[in-house]
């Protein structure tokens, strides 16, 4: 590796270490916002379900954002190390840092690793959440309004018309 290939190394290095630990940050927010959300679908708290939707077009901007850095970086690196974008990963920059650069990493890397882990795993549970409040919401309409087959209608002509905008509940006393 030529000397003006180590000083590139070194400064996209520099630029690395400091992408790795706004991506953690990233996903622990991330994480919070998954905890908050499961937390409001559970209390029913539509005032912090309302928050968390307008704070959503400014969280994928930002990840939109991080995602470009990330090709940014990659790019950099397969040009240092003479490779394709798609097999620049940390576990082989590692193999080409100085070893106080790569001291340095090697937490970073388990750390992000543990964090996407427990992102999978959080998600996982979210949408878990998720569809068994949907099945349920379900269930409840089913019971009130009865199957789908039970709220079809026929009009004059024969055709089966589905009563939608019929109200659930009489209110006529």
């Amino acid at each position: 590796m030529t000397e003006i290939q180590r000083s590139n190394l070194s400064q996209s290095a520099e630029e690395l270490m400091a992408f790795l630990d706004e991506r953690a940050q990233s996903v622990r927010q991330m994480l919070e916002q998954l905890n908050q959300l499961r937390a409001a679908v559970i209390r029913r708290d539509e005032q912090a379900l309302r928050q968390m939707q307008e704070i959503l077009p400014l969280a994928a901007a930002q990840r939109e954002q991080a995602d470009s850095r990330q090709q940014q970086i990659c790019h950099a690196f397969s040009r240092i190390l003479e490779c394709r974008p798609e097999e620049v990963n940390l576990t082989r920059v590692g193999q080409y840092l100085m070893p106080e650069q790569k001291t340095a990493l090697l937490p970073k890397q388990r750390l992000l690793k543990e964090l996407m882990n427990r992102l999978s795993l959080e998600h996982c549970a979210t949408e878990q959440l998720l569809r068994e409040c949907e099945r349920l919401n379900r269930t409840i309409l089913e019971g009130i309004i009865g199957k789908r087959n039970q709220t079809l209608t026929y009009t004059s002509y024969g055709q089966t018309r589905r009563e939608v905008h019929q109200p659930i509940i009489s209110m006529r006393m």
